[in-house]
């Protein structure tokens, strides 16, 4: 089947600007600190009574203090978002206390007793990577969504490698009329099948983006001997119901 960033949100400054303005900040703190020393110690030199001197040592103390507080809020804020984002020891995202667990993606077919959940497929090189295929429908990366406009693409084994029949072994029988359904969580899609067709493995305008709504499922057909390969795919065309 070879056919088949950043404080507080991704809208935010970028890195290298957020620790430039930590530099500064801390670079400013530093400057009003030593300046604040300087307006005692060389208050003489600066032409300051010791009234003057005691008064501007005070207000460039605050605003060092001040200067170096944001510093702290800051980098703070960017650290702990960092420590929130960063991927578990298998290198999954770290779960967040409170977030939604993952919603399973249903494939149902009634007329062929199919109920699978959906997978997705990258596309590595020249060809969607279907290896870790198994029993469920692999939806192709690329083609639209459940429920976004376009043509979802969902390809499935005939039969699977050292484990029997596929999903899709009975593809071929659907007729225009068939429904397939979808669901995603507490969404239920629902598509009426209008085209069963046989296609060459190199026809890949069937997974072409599209103005309607529409789902597209893929198999193989045509087995042969000779080349130890199917030599056809079995394409099922289904318009979604508004």
């Amino acid at each position: 089947m070879d056919f088949f960033t950043t404080l507080t949100n991704p809208e935010s400054p970028p890195k290298d600007l957020i620790a430039l303005a930590i530099g500064l900040l801390l670079g400013i703190s530093l400057v009003l600190f030593i300046r604040s020393r300087q307006a005692w110690t060389k208050r003489q030199a600066f032409g300051y009574n010791v009234y003057t001197a005691t008064r501007q040592r005070a207000r460039l103390g605050r605003l060092s203090l001040f200067a170096l507080a944001a510093t702290v809020l800051i980098g703070g804020a960017y650290f702990a978002r960092n420590m929130l984002s960063l991927p578990a020891a298998d290198g999954t995202p770290s779960e967040v206390a409170g977030a939604p667990a993952e919603v399973e993606t249903i494939l149902l077919i009634p007329r062929l007793a199919v109920e699978t959940t959906m997978i997705e497929v990258p596309f590595v090189g020249q060809q969607w990577d279907i290896s870790r295929l198994r029993d469920e429908a692999a939806h192709l990366e690329g083609t639209a969504y459940p429920g976004e406009p376009g043509n979802v693409v969902l390809a499935g084994h005939i039969t699977i490698p050292d484990a029997g029949w596929g999903p899709f072994k009975d593809l071929h029988t659907l007729t225009p009329g068939d429904r397939v359904f979808i669901e995603h969580g507490a969404a239920t899609y629902v598509y009426v099948v209008s085209e069963v067709k046989e296609v060459s493995p190199t026809d890949v305008q069937v997974a072409y983006p599209t103005a309607d709504n529409r789902l597209t499922l893929i198999t193989c057909s045509g087995w042969s001997d000779i080349l130890e390969d199917y030599t056809h795919r079995v394409v099922v065309v289904a318009e979604m119901l508004e």
